[in-house]
């Protein structure tokens, strides 16, 4: 029994025998059953859920989006404002010249040109040069059908990143992969942040969802190839990167390398070397804008990361409050990094447990985290329920899956509440999550698994 964890949580085992039908999604010990009855099982909960996604979002949103379509309203004209963004650097890459992408002016032009902003002006677009480079083509159509495009390919790309996860951490078990898939498709960061807006955080869910399973298959020069779609938003590599050299993930490391060659050789041969310095230009205006080094031009409420949590609370800037979380992030960091050094040979779980403490802390640590990118906090609860299952750690198990539906519903209401209060509560839930992955993560170290080998060394 190792000594980092309650007790009557690393005395059960593996083979701890569960009703059939129950899974650990439905905490039974946090269940009221003298109100309730009997804590339902899977196939109640897939139903449940499944029924609840079509009827209250679904068949809402359709309904929605044909009356306003019916009376001109036209309502892909209010939710794809940041698809302005990809759209229109793919337009300056097809019709004027690929050299001209960081033109700052010429950004505006095109981007007003396409669609007026809802509100306030346009900012910059920071995406490296291969971005503008893939959605070139789908400026040969028009904005609403590159938009309807983008819809569908975002959403196969979600399922993809999605589905992949569950399977290598769930095999052959379809009605828990069936449940993720169902919640994760009612993720408000996911339906409203990143799939109507046109955002790009679905290549970060397939990435990173093919990687863990090409991992988990032992294919990990291909994982690491995988890996490399995240360099279209290079802040997401803050952690992982590291994570990979502090794990010893040599191969994915390799295989990440070059994934990211071959995109930086491709933007070359497509844009001229001249591109890369004035991306290099662009990236530093953008971090002045973001806040990187002086005071944000953003707008905070939208935004997850510790940093713009802390600016957007009263005294959060102030000599005390940066001093909190610069002390904050270097403790969180150091610790994340000696439990990393410690992880390798260790078992599945605590390879598990290392992915998924590293996407959580690398949405609190980060400069610029947008609440869409939140979604890769989906593949860390996966990765670590199925940590816990392998360790036979299920009271652990049943709070984690607790805090997964706490953070679903606070997701609902996280962005207004912290317009008007300048408190982020799915920061907060990232947080604690976070905090306790790293307990999760010292306490598998401690108790090695033997008979599940190490999934990537």
């Amino acid at each position: 029994m190792s000594r980092g964890f309650p007790i009557e949580i690393e005395a059960q085992t593996a083979t701890e025998t569960r009703p059939k039908g129950r899974s650990l999604f439905w905490p039974e010990r946090i269940w009221p059953e003298r109100i309730l009855g009997p804590r339902p099982g899977l196939r109640e909960i897939n139903l449940v859920c499944w029924s609840s996604f079509v009827a209250f979002l679904l068949v809402p949103l359709c309904v929605v989006h044909f009356i306003q379509v019916k009376h001109g309203g036209g309502s892909i004209r209010q939710l794809n404002s940041d698809f302005v963004y990809v759209y229109g650097v793919g337009q300056i890459a097809h019709r004027y010249s690929p050299a001209r992408i960081y033109d700052s002016s010429l950004q505006q032009q095109v981007f007003l040109a396409i669609q007026p902003p809802r509100d306030g002006t346009y900012g910059p677009s920071p995406y490296p040069p291969f971005v503008a480079m893939f959605f070139a083509p789908f400026t040969y159509v028009s904005f609403p059908a590159a938009y309807l495009v983008w819809l569908g390919t975002s959403l196969a790309l979600y399922l993809i990143g999605i589905g992949a996860t569950a399977t290598a951490v769930f095999p052959n078990e379809r009605l828990k992969i069936s449940l993720i898939v169902c919640l994760a498709l009612a993720f408000y960061p996911f339906i409203f942040g990143t799939l109507l807006n046109g955002q790009l955080a679905t290549i970060a869910i397939c990435a990173v969802g093919l990687a863990i399973y090409k991992e988990r298959r032992g294919n990990l020069f291909q994982s690491g190839l995988a890996l490399a779609l995240l360099s279209y938003k290079p802040t997401l590599l803050l952690l992982l990167i590291p994570m990979l050299l502090l794990t010893r993930r040599f191969k994915t490391l390799l295989g990440f390398i070059t994934g990211a060659g071959i995109l930086i050789l491709a933007a070359t041969a497509f844009a001229g070397m001249k591109i890369w310095p004035t991306y290099a230009s662009m990236l530093r205006y953008f971090g002045h804008v973001a806040g990187v080094s002086g005071a944000s031009h953003l707008q905070l409420w939208k935004y997850l990361d510790l940093s713009s949590s802390f600016s957007a609370i009263p005294g959060g800037r102030s000599a005390v409050g940066t001093a909190l979380l610069i002390s904050i992030i270097g403790a969180s960091a150091a610790t994340l990094a000696v439990l990393l050094w410690k992880s390798p040979s260790r078992g599945r779980p605590a390879q598990w447990l290392a992915w998924a403490a590293t996407l959580t802390w690398t949405l609190l640590l980060n400069v610029y985290v947008p609440i869409y990118d939140s979604v890769l906090v989906i593949l860390a609860v996966v990765l670590t329920l199925g940590a816990l299952r392998d360790l036979g750690w299920s009271i652990a198990a049943e709070w984690i899956a607790f805090l997964a539906i706490v953070g679903f519903a606070l997701s609902w209401e996280t962005e207004s509440f912290a317009r008007a209060h300048g408190i982020q509560l799915l920061t907060v839930m990232l947080a604690v999550l976070g905090s306790v992955q790293l307990l999760l993560l010292r306490s598998a170290i401690r108790q090695r698994t033997p008979e599940l080998a190490p999934s990537a060394v």
